[in-house]
């Protein structure tokens, strides 16, 4: 399968804003391309059409002069593919993306249709400037059509900074974020080295930029304990954590287990570690991972609610980590569908989601003394401070010894000085 029809087929299976999925019957074959740069190519499609869809519905428009429901919508999704590499890539010759996309609507049932792509394609490459609202007069309206973020998103950031740092704001999350790794205690970067792969420090001690490795290197560094993929902003809530050998550690939510790592470097083998997750590809994922490490002090369960877990793995801990579902609203660089769920249904629904979390795991499993420490990867008030404000009102026996708000580095293009967003607060049970 080649680049282009991976992507197709990927763009397909999600739902964004005006595109219901599954226009592709289901029976086609879905495996990703062997090569790895094909490979590449497709996610780097993928990712860009997610991040420029509103910018490209507003350029089907402009440059087929009909209305988006006057357009097949498998149509839409090939058109989009295309003008992304038109608008985005200059590798990529125009002539080979206008082609693809011909050869596309035949491939996969629109025959009929290969013509008016043809002529959409061909009036894109005449005439590829299309009048975008402008930023300084209407920087809601820019950032919704120019920079595809819904205006709901925009006016929350408007609450939070000003409108030319929201303008940034949103800039920086369509541009490609860099690979940060934590490298392993004990760990030198030059095991790390190979033709190809530069690796430089990042400004926050233990995190490196990494540039040049394939995605198996990387796969391969965390399998062996040398490095794992890790934000600078995300690696701090550990650190806060105070850890220290031999401790009993919970993670609340441990996803694939990127934190329970790092936790279990400071507590070492005379440590125990519990990670809970209501999925089971995170946990059957952190399960392999351990196994392919040798690590036999951390217990994983595949629970929603702490009463699920075996009472011997339930008594109280020293250090509790909530690293709780959020808005993503912090790293919408690297999670960019995210942005288009940023409405106040579905973060009330997660408000009360981490509220229950909280709720759940403060209830008797904190030692007397103990720590736990909540963090969000979100920018919203409502799921930070104000929730952690909420949760001491509701818990007295829990004070709030430091929280700290961290926006992305949307000002920042060095590499070596590039964090998401998030928040952290620290609690002490007394």
């Amino acid at each position: 399968m080649n680049a282009r029809d991976w992507g197709l087929l990927e763009l397909d299976a999600r739902r964004l804003p005006g595109w219901k999925p599954n226009a592709i019957p289901h029976q086609r074959d879905r495996s990703p391309p062997a090569d790895p740069r094909d490979l590449g190519l497709a996610e780097h499609i993928t990712i860009g059409v997610v991040k420029n869809h509103t910018l490209l519905l507003h350029l089907i428009q402009a440059h087929s002069g009909r209305q988006l429901r006057q357009i097949d919508l498998l149509v839409q999704k090939i058109l989009a593919i295309a003008l992304y590499q038109l608008r985005f890539m200059d590798r990529i010759p125009a002539s080979a993306a206008v082609d693809e996309a011909v050869e596309q609507c035949r491939r996969f049932g629109r025959a009929r249709a290969a013509g008016f792509a043809n002529a959409v394609l061909r009036n894109a490459t005449r005439q590829p400037d299309v009048p975008l609202p402008d930023g300084q007069l209407d920087p809601e309206a820019h950032a919704a059509v120019a920079l595809s973020h819904p205006p709901e998103l925009f006016r929350r950031l408007t609450r939070i900074m000003n409108n030319d740092d929201a303008l940034a704001f949103c800039r920086h999350d369509n541009a490609e974020p860099p690979t940060l790794v934590r490298l392993f205690r004990g760990v030198s970067v030059d095991r790390l080295a190979t033709d190809g792969v530069s690796i430089t420090p990042h400004e926050q001690e233990g995190i490196y930029v990494v540039s040049g490795a394939k995605r198996a290197q990387i796969e391969s560094w965390a399998k062996q304990g040398l490095a794992q993929v890790q934000d600078a902003t995300s690696a701090r809530a550990v650190d806060r954590m105070d850890l220290r050998p031999g401790q009993r550690v919970l993670d609340r939510c441990s996803g694939l287990g990127t934190k329970t790592l790092q936790m279990r470097e400071r507590v070492g083998p005379v440590g125990a570690i519990v990670a809970v997750d209501p999925s089971p590809q995170r946990c059957a994922g952190l399960r392999a991972m351990l196994a392919a490490r040798g690590i036999e002090n951390v217990a994983v369960y595949q629970v929603a609610l702490l009463r699920d877990v075996p009472s011997n793995d339930r008594g109280s801990f020293d250090r509790i980590l909530i690293d709780a579902p959020c808005s993503n609203s912090g790293v919408l660089a690297r999670r960019p569908e995210a942005r288009y769920a940023q409405d106040e249904r579905s973060l009330r629904s997660l408000e009360r989601l981490q509220r229950d979390i909280l709720d759940d795991t403060a209830a008797c499993l904190v030692a007397p003394g103990g720590v736990l420490v909540y963090s969000t990867c979100s920018v919203w008030p409502e799921e930070n401070g104000d929730q952690v404000r909420a949760f001491v009102a509701r818990h007295p026996g829990y004070e709030l010894l430091d929280a700290r708000d961290t926006l992305p580095s949307f000002r920042e293009s060095d590499p070596a000085r590039y964090h998401d967003g998030g928040f952290i607060a620290i609690l002490r049970r007394n």
